[in-house]
C-alpha cells in the first residue's frame, strides 16, 4: 500500500527520403468513426464535442448529430486501442454489471493485488502503476459467465507496455497462448461530469473479488498532491486501485486511485479522470516499460530457497 503525504493522511489503494530527393509527405492520421443507432458509421477528421452532441467539421459547413443517434465513438488515437461511447443511457446497477462484469479483472504480482479493466478485445487493459510496481511477474484473472456458473481464467503471460509513476497509469496487455477476444469497456469523458451524478465501482477490495459499491460524485475535479481526482462517495479499499469508475451508463469515468483513511473519515474516495487516461494511453510511446531500464521501476525476485541458504553457508 503505497502512502502519499498531503495535509490529509492518504493512502494509495493497493507506472526516408523520397527518390526526388524531398521528403514524403506525412501521412493524416486516421479519421476517428462515429457509429450510429441506425448501423451507419461516420468518419470524422475533426468534431467537436457538445452537450447536445457531436459537431463535425465538413470543410465547408458542420454537421451536427445528436447525442441520441450515436452509439459509440471509436478513436483512431494510440491504434484504437479504446472505444468512446456516447449512447449515455442508463441501466440498473445489476443490467450494468452484466455489461460490464467480464472486462473487470484482478491483477496479482508477488507482492500484493489490484484490479484493473480490458479497454482492447486483444487484451490490452489498465491499472495502476502502484498495483504493478515495477513488477514483472504478472498474473490477471478474468471472470466469465458459464453455464455452471463463474468462471476464472487466469493468465500469466502478460507484457507491462507502458507505466508512470507520476500518473499512476499503466497499460498492459494479456498475451494468451492462443487468439481469444476479451470484454471491453468503452470510455466517457470527465468533462461531462456532474456532481451529484451516480457513479459505481467494481474491484476487488482487500482480494473479495468482483465487488461492487455504488455513490455518487461529490466534487468532479478535486486538487490534491498537485494532480486531480474525480471524487466519489463510492466505498473505496486497498484491492480497489486500477479498478474502474462508471457512470450510470456504463462507460469509464475514472480509475480507481486512492482514499483517505483518517480517523472520522467516510466516503473520501478519488480515481484519475479518465481523460487524463486517454491523454496516457494516446502518448504511450513516452511512457514505454522498458526492462533494461533501471528508471522503470523494481523487480520482485523469488525468495532464496532453504536448500540455496545451506549451500551458501
Amino acid at each position: 500500500m503505497r502512502q502519499v503525504v498531503l495535509p490529509t493522511l492518504l493512502y494509495a489503494l493497493a507506472t526516408g527520403v523520397s527518390s526526388a530527393g524531398m521528403l514524403p509527405p506525412a501521412a493524416a492520421p486516421p479519421p476517428d468513426r462515429v457509429v450510429l443507432t441506425n448501423g451507419s458509421v461516420i468518419e470524422a477528421d475533426s468534431y467537436t464535442e457538445t452537450e447536445a452532441g457531436i459537431e463535425i467539421d465538413l470543410g465547408f459547413e458542420s454537421l451536427l448529430v445528436p447525442q441520441s443517434a450515436i452509439v459509440r465513438i471509436e478513436s483512431s488515437a494510440a491504434e484504437r486501442l479504446y472505444s468512446e461511447a456516447h449512447d449515455g443511457t442508463e441501466r440498473s446497477l445489476d443490467d450494468n454489471m452484466g455489461e460490464v462484469g467480464e472486462a473487470v479483472v484482478l491483477v496479482r504480482t508477488p507482492v500484493g493485488l489490484g484490479s484493473g479493466f480490458v479497454i482492447h478485445p486483444e487484451g490490452y487493459l489498465i491499472t495502476n502503476d502502484h498495483v504493478i510496481e515495477g513488477s514483472t511477474e504478472l498474473t490477471v484473472v478474468v471472470y466469465r459467465q458459464a453455464t455452471d456458473g463463474l468462471r476464472k481464467d487466469e493468465y500469466k503471460h502478460i507484457r507491462v507496455v507502458a507505466s508512470s509513476a507520476m500518473l499512476d497509469l499503466a497499460l498492459i496487455k494479456i498475451e494468451p497462448d492462443e487468439p481469444e477476444e476479451f470484454v471491453t469497456v468503452p470510455l466517457s469523458d470527465s468533462n461531462m461530469l456532474t456532481q451529484g451524478e451516480g457513479v459505481f465501482a467494481v474491484g476487488n477490495p482487500m482480494g473479495l473479488e468482483r465487488s461492487l459499491s455504488e455513490g455518487i460524485v461529490a466534487l468532479k475535479s478535486r486538487l490534491l498532491g498537485g494532480q486531480t481526482y474525480v471524487q466519489t462517495t463510492a466505498a473505496l479499499s486497498p484491492g480497489n486501485s486500477g479498478g474502474p469508475l462508471f457512470n450510470m451508463a456504463g462507460e469509464v469515468i475514472g480509475v480507481n486511485s486512492l482514499k483517505i483513511m483518517a480517523q472520522g473519515s467516510e466516503g473520501l474516495s478519488f480515481s484519475i479522470p479518465v481523460n487524463r487516461l486517454k491523454e496516457f494511453i494516446n502518448d504511450q510511446e513516452a511512457y514505454a516499460f522498458d526492462t533494461l531500464n533501471a528508471n522503470s521501476g523494481h523487480r520482485y525476485y523469488p525468495p532464496p530457497s532453504k536448500s540455496t541458504e545451506q549451500d551458501e553457508q
